[in-house]
């Protein structure tokens, strides 16, 4: 009767015996087989598609390659070198031994060659770039020097500048009078390090400043400067920090560590003095002595 159900009726519950399987309906088997189907034809589609890739990009990928190659591939014709200091460039020619022109650009290894350069302690930064189609331009920046130090190696005694930095290095190509018109510094004992370079000399911002005020504003009293000494010159500024200076005029000129600018007018002021002029060169002048100077003739 209608009230009961068919046995084909997917909402009637099969029993099976105890033991034995159930056998799959024919909806079970159909959508069984649409899985593998569907599996298959999408394994069947990445390998075309993978297959098809690998052979379009052999035709074609070999003389794009050699195409994109050729457009960047550009020989070296020249290299150009600037500097803010006295370096020219033949100077720069050794640092360059395995460089030669026709080379590939992009064969250059500039960051090699900026490392190479900046070992010399008389170069501050140096920037290494390429400019196409066939330039290498090489700009460096050097350390400017302030002083002079007579370093002795052995029985050798070498001359050595110092920038404001407190670096040590040669000096290479700086002119025998510029170097002349550079005070000699004392009053410090350098130390080499294991690369075989000094130090760094400690304390010479403060040697900077009493020299740059003394260049721009008290060029007289620069010209006269031989040497400046640091040994009594402390890291912080008290009461017994000085920096000592033989000149010409006086055989020692004591400035406080403070204001260099108020104690070069004082002296300034003392050396265009008629009085003092007049006893000039004198044994000593001592500025540290607040707004007053004590001199000794």
């Amino acid at each position: 009767m209608w009230f009961f159900r068919k046995k084909s009726d997917p909402s009637v519950k099969q029993i099976t015996a105890k033991g034995q399987k159930k056998c799959p309906s024919k909806f079970e088997k159909f959508s069984l087989g649409k899985f593998f189907f569907k599996i298959t034809a999408y394994c069947l589609f990445l390998w075309g598609l993978f297959y098809g890739g690998n052979l379009l990009w052999s035709e074609i990928g070999a003389p794009l390659r050699a195409w994109s190659k050729s457009i960047y591939k550009q020989p070296l014709n020249c290299v150009k070198f600037k500097s803010n200091g006295v370096l020219t460039p033949q100077w720069v020619k050794p640092f360059l031994p395995d460089l030669r022109i026709g080379v590939d650009m992009m064969d250059i290894d500039i960051f090699a060659i900026k490392q190479k350069i900046e070992t010399c302690s008389q170069i501050k930064t140096a920037v290494v770039e390429r400019q196409f189609p066939g330039t290498l331009k090489i700009t460096v920046e050097e350390r400017i020097p302030l002083l002079r130090l007579l370093v002795r190696d052995g029985k050798l005694t070498n001359e050595m500048l110092i920038d404001g930095e407190g670096v040590v290095f040669h000096g290479e190509e700086i002119s025998e009078f510029d170097r002349r018109s550079m005070p000699f510094l004392s009053g410090i004992v350098l130390k080499k390090t294991r690369d075989g370079y000094y130090e760094q000399v400690p304390m010479l911002d403060k040697v900077y400043r009493l020299i740059h005020i003394a260049k721009t504003k008290y060029w007289s009293i620069y010209a006269q400067m031989e040497v400046i000494s640091i040994e009594k010159l402390k890291k912080k500024s008290v009461p017994w920090s000085r920096i000592d200076v033989r000149c010409q005029c006086a055989s020692l000129v004591i400035f406080e560590d403070g204001d260099f600018d108020e104690q070069l007018k004082r002296l300034d002021l003392l050396l265009n003095t008629p009085k003092i002029r007049e006893r000039l060169p004198v044994e000593r002048i001592d500025l540290s002595l607040g707004k007053n100077a004590a001199i000794k003739f």
